[in-house]
């Protein structure tokens, strides 16, 4: 009878502990910011800064309230001669990532700056170094899971600086899902403080909409 009225007891504290358990949860923040892109015509030229591309874009989180001065530009991938695709995200307190897209007319550079004998070594010397990169070949997915690659693995930044988390992304690829499906569904774990030093860990990896995940990526932020 002991016995039983201890299996009781365990039952009990068990259940409580579930419901605590997910009540805390639904408590979380897990929803990720709503950016809004309203429809204007802009020109983006291929070099100059993203403070055009900001126009009409705005953003709010459930908990966290307006942030639209978070939003940044994740990435710009050329579609057509006149065409491109600017890829948004923002990140909240709560390490949700937000993402959107817009279509803008593309105009590249007119005319590459003039080399000088100094810059055409340099130039030489960065093909060369880029083409022994093994970040320069193309990503493919891993089968049915989806793959991702990081610009870098580590980054140092002073003390009060922004870091933007999808920066660093360099791209993501999936058998089945394009990429704006991927971008919002771009895990990045880890807790870091920019306005304290120390060195910190955050894990990347991405995951499909059949929830594939895939390889992880280390990244290290250092704040100094």
């Amino acid at each position: 009878m002991k016995h039983r009225g201890l299996a009781l007891v365990m039952a009990a504290v068990c259940a409580v502990l579930t419901v605590i358990a997910a009540f805390i949860y639904l408590r979380q923040d897990n929803t990720p910011p709503d950016i809004k892109i309203e429809e204007r015509d802009i020109t983006y030229t291929e070099g100059e800064g993203h403070e055009g591309l900001m126009d009409g874009v705005s953003a709010k989180d459930k908990v966290d309230g307006d942030l639209t001065g978070k939003v940044f530009v994740s990435k710009i991938v050329v579609t057509g001669e006149d065409s491109a695709i600017v890829y948004y995200g923002v990140m909240d307190e709560h390490k949700n990532i937000g993402t959107a897209r817009r279509r803008v007319t593309y105009r590249s550079a007119e005319a590459a700056p003039e080399q000088t004998e100094e810059t055409a070594g340099e130039a030489t010397a960065q093909g060369e170094a880029g083409e022994a990169a093994p970040d320069e070949m193309e990503l493919q997915p891993d089968g049915v899971r989806p793959a991702m690659a990081l610009t870098t693995d580590q980054m140092t930044i002073n003390v009060g600086d922004t870091f933007d988390p999808l920066s660093i992304v360099k791209g993501v690829v999936d058998d089945k899902d394009d990429t704006n499906t991927l971008y919002q569904n771009i895990h990045a774990d880890g807790q870091y403080n920019l306005r304290a030093r120390g060195t910190y860990e955050i894990r990347y990896y991405v995951t499909d909409s059949n929830g594939n995940a895939s390889d992880p990526h280390l990244f290290t932020l250092t704040v100094q």
